[in-house]
């Protein structure tokens, strides 16, 4: 029994193998139309994914790191008398954390920098540029100037945004002032000396980033800090890692990037819906063309398949054959759309997708105008479920339209 069925899927096998073989050039578009939806499929996927982590990575890099430690209520209330004051036992813990990977603590204040000409609101922050660019790389956004303050610390770096409003370039003076701890009113002046470009709207369009001790002493400060922003080694370590914090500083707000920037996280999920109605998109152009196929074989062949039911052949072994048929136009698409895909997004990953033709609408959304894609195994899991439903449900209608004809009428059918 299970010998006559072997031999009866071998069978089957060869003849749908013979006739799409000998129809080659309908099976060719059907398979290139397959693998063109396929790509189409990937290269959507991968590249938008790639501008959403960049942007996510500029904020993680720039300003919030994984993890951020406020004071209670800072963020609602960022006031200089709300800081953060353990320092010393938040950099012991943070030290002994193997799954920390760096951190770096910042002054926050709201101020304003003016120039002869003109003056804007800002936000001042006070950084120390080695542990920066040991944390995120900040000199990896540097567009003009030096990454430096000078000896004294009189430098400033601003966001490209804030330096075009301002109308300054490198080596121009600037006056900034904010409110002290004592309400008072702090004034000093600065000059330029590189100008950042981070694609995070909030520091380029607002941010001025001074010394960090230069600024504890011009705000009266001794020794808080506004936000303490941590990295860590792997991203499945954010949850615990917040966990442990919260229990162990239940006065802080211990903060995760996701909920620093919600719509980041919102265009993650937002692009699981477009893949969805893009997967409903490739099902239908794959289904309709393999169902288009399959409806003309039949067609053409009823003559033939009534033959072989008059004979006494059995209707599941020509149903056999008619879905190995779609098998083969639907597992020859898929594979050769996901090796162009998955090739194509190799490429796009290892030297991006430039687009700086169009960067200054990019940079009105804080995206890069060079986009990395990213592969991800999900695409062409994504892809096997769009395409598998299609190569069944195409073949449905023409058995049923075969299943009714009888066989002494489809053999005289001329």
């Amino acid at each position: 029994m299970a010998q006559g069925a072997s031999i009866m899927f071998k069978m089957s096998v060869r003849i749908a193998a013979a006739y799409l073989l000998l129809h080659r050039v309908r099976s060719i578009l059907v398979i290139l139309m397959i693998t063109l939806s396929l790509w189409g499929l990937l290269f959507i996927e991968g590249i938008y994914d790639g501008m959403i982590e960049q942007m996510i990575s500029n904020a993680i890099r720039s300003d919030c790191g994984h993890i951020s430690l406020f004071a209670k209520g800072y963020r609602l209330d960022p006031d200089l008398n709300n800081q953060v004051r353990q320092g010393a036992t938040i950099d012991r813990l943070l030290a002994e954390d193997s799954r920390v990977a760096g951190y770096v603590k910042r002054i926050r204040q709201d101020g304003l920098v003016a120039t002869a000409h003109y003056s804007r609101g800002c936000k001042i922050v006070g950084i120390d540029l080695q542990e920066e660019e040991q944390h995120g790389r900040l000199a990896g956004y540097l567009e003009q100037g030096q990454f430096a303050f000078g000896k004294q610390g009189r430098g400033v770096l601003v966001g490209c945004k804030l330096a075009e409003k301002l109308q300054v370039r490198i080596g121009s003076k600037i006056i900034i002032s904010g409110q002290d701890k004592h309400t008072d009113v702090a004034a000093a002046p600065f000059k330029v000396r590189g100008i950042l470009k981070t694609n995070n709207l909030a520091i380029d369009g607002y941010a001025v980033f001074i010394d960090r001790n230069r600024m504890s002493r011009l705000l009266s400060l001794a020794g808080e800090v506004s936000q303490v922003a941590i990295l860590l080694h792997q991203d499945r370590d954010i949850v615990p890692v917040q966990r442990d914090l919260q229990q162990k500083f239940p006065n802080l707000d211990v903060e995760r990037w996701d909920e620093m920037y919600p719509a980041l996280m919102q265009s993650r999920v937002m692009m699981q819906g477009v893949n969805m109605i893009i997967s409903g998109l490739i099902f239908c152009v794959a289904g309709l063309g393999i169902f288009g196929v399959m409806l003309v074989s039949v067609l053409e062949r009823m003559r033939e398949f009534g033959i072989m039911l008059a004979l006494g052949t059995r209707f599941r072994q020509i149903s056999l054959i008619i879905f190995m048929e779609s098998i083969f136009l639907g597992s020859i698409g898929f594979i050769l759309g996901c090796l162009v895909g998955g090739v194509t997004l190799w490429y796009f990953k290892q030297y991006g997708l430039d687009l700086s033709m169009f960067s200054d609408a990019f940079d009105e959304f804080g995206m890069d105008a060079v986009t990395h894609a990213v592969i991800r195994p999900m695409y062409f899991i994504t892809a096997f479920v769009a395409v598998l439903p299609a190569v069944f449900f195409s073949v449905l209608i023409p058995l049923r339209v075969l299943k009714k004809a009888r066989p002494v009428e489809a053999i005289t059918r001329i």
